[in-house]
């Protein structure tokens, strides 16, 4: 096979696009970064007038499940970060793999089309001026949350009051004093409150359904520590072998998988212990306990009424909104049903006149520059289109429901530029039809709760080891063997940390 080098257009630079860049540079080829911003970062970029986090964003995911798996954050990094630390780290992995010399800031793309020969136009704006360039390739990581969805509720346009996204938040000056209502709940929705709530003079979450919550810290320790293969590769174990026409699968299950099985869920009622009961232990005074376990109270009601269990939807990871409303700061209503002039009516009947409204509702999840592509169609293990080839790729359009995008969108960008480079090929058509139909019913099974929407969300250990056995970086046992005991310990029982990956296969550095 002769190797080629090609021209790869990769759109945004945040931490997906950033990655993209710098694996294609390591198979060789040529890539160009477009960022419509004046700096690299994406989403965790602050910026007073564009952007979606605020001043004091923190991570969800640790550092120690969020960084590259070649480029370990530094020992002050492994709790949560803070936006502006994160960049801080992207800028460092940019500088250490010659990243930042790819991109093109201030750079907005307008256009993206397949030409007859196979190769991609793109058509570009800096300022007034305008270009259009040819690429053998395109990597699209824009990622989830470029367009805030605000929703259009009944009488909206008679409020008299101020209304904006969460995207829009910067600071608790905007709310200072006022009276707020915020609408929706999701990850940067639950911090938001909890800032809010703290400043304002009267805050009221509205939510129309309930969310699983967990806690951002155990027992002085980021709660996603506890992700390890031992904890959440069972719930793929029980998936593949719960079908009633393979008993085969279920033998196995049920002689071999059980005891993991077993060990997962004492794990799990060790975490209900410690998070509902031993905390009370160490709090120095009876108000804290009785937050505490209003606290807890009010989370088990919220996951009550989100229909499902922890492990069946996406998990809000930080329960300080809880806490405020436990703590009288904040009071929940159920869904809005109407605006009307200054007063805003809930669905039982209850009114509120706030002055700022908040809508924490979501993203919706587009590429408005991509021309006659089918964006809705399902994509392999959502990065290709057997329709289009191997030379379109999606890099960052997944959500683990517990986990950290970065490491899931590192391995499709290692998979994207080895297909590019030749040494891997994508499979047949109908193997691709059989991928998505398995990982459609896969994530209706496990996710359950949230089946009828949130088609990006994944299995955070599954769909990493699926990916990485596309690469062929996935661990052999042969290569867990090699490692002593504490290693093998650390492999199986540790945080599932993305380094695992970089053991075996292409660019390996064990």
């Amino acid at each position: 096979m002769t190797f080629q080098s090609k021209r790869v257009a990769v759109v945004g630079a945040g931490p997906s696009g950033l990655v993209t860049v710098k694996e294609l540079l390591e198979e060789g080829h040529q890539p160009t970064c477009f960022e419509r911003a004046s700096n690299l970062g994406g989403v965790f970029r602050f910026s007073e007038d564009d952007g979606v986090v605020w001043e004091s964003c923190r991570l969800t995911s640790s550092g120690l499940l969020t960084q590259f798996s070649d480029f370990p954050a530094s020992p002050d990094e492994t709790g949560h970060m803070t936006a502006r630390q994160y960049v801080g780290y992207l800028t460092r992995y940019c500088e250490t793999f010659n990243v930042t010399s790819h991109i093109r800031f201030n750079t907005t793309v307008e256009s993206v089309k397949r030409c007859s020969d196979g190769s991609w136009s793109v058509e570009t704006r800096n300022g007034d001026v305008r270009n259009n360039e040819q690429f053998d390739a395109v990597a699209i990581c824009s990622g989830l949350h470029q367009y805030p969805s605000l929703p259009k509720l009944r009488g909206q346009e008679t409020f008299v009051g101020t209304v904006f996204h969460g995207a829009q938040y910067r600071r608790p000056a905007q709310v200072l004093g006022k009276k707020v209502l915020i609408i929706g709940g999701g990850e940067s929705g639950a911090d938001i409150v909890a800032e809010v709530s703290a400043h304002a003079a009267e805050t009221v979450l509205s939510l129309r359904r309930g969310v699983a919550v967990l806690p951002r810290i155990m027992f002085g320790k980021p709660i996603d520590y506890q992700t390890s293969r031992l904890h959440n590769s069972a719930a793929h174990w029980v998936f593949q072998t719960r079908n009633p026409k393979d008993d085969r699968q279920r033998t196995i299950y049920r002689w071999v998988c059980l005891p993991v099985v077993v060990v997962d869920k004492c794990l799990q009622v060790t975490f209900n212990l410690a998070w509902h009961i031993l905390p009370q232990f160490y709090a120095p005074r009876l108000s804290e306990i009785r937050i505490n376990l209003k606290t807890r109270k009010i989370a088990r009601q919220l996951l009550k009424e989100s229909g499902g269990s922890i492990a069946e939807q996406f998990g809000t990871k930080s329960d300080e909104f809880v806490r405020a409303i436990a703590a009288g700061a904040c009071r929940r209503v159920p869904a809005v049903d109407r605006f009307e002039g200054a007063r805003v009516w809930f669905t039982d009947g209850t009114r509120f006149e706030p002055d700022v409204v908040i809508f924490c509702t979501g993203f919706e999840t587009k590429t408005r520059f991509l021309d006659g592509i089918n964006c809705d169609a399902p994509r392999y293990l959502h990065t290709f289109y057997s329709k289009v080839g191997p030379s379109l790729g999606f890099i960052g359009f997944v959500r683990p429901a517990y986990g950290a995008i970065p490491p899931l969108a590192e391995l499709q960008a290692r998979w994207f530029a080895l297909v590019q480079t030749g040494g891997l090929e994508l499979p047949a058509e109908e193997e691709i039809r059989r991928s998505i139909e398995y990982w459609t019913r896969f994530r209706a099974h496990i996710f359950s709760a949230v089946r009828d929407r949130l088609d990006y969300l994944v299995d955070h250990t599954p769909f990493c080891d699926e990916l990485a056995a596309r690469i062929g970086c996935k661990p052999t046992r042969d290569a867990i063997r090699r490692g002593n005991l504490g290693f093998r310990l650390r492999f199986f029982a540790g945080p599932f940390v993305a380094a695992q990956y970089r053991l075996v296969g292409p660019h390996a550095k064990p």
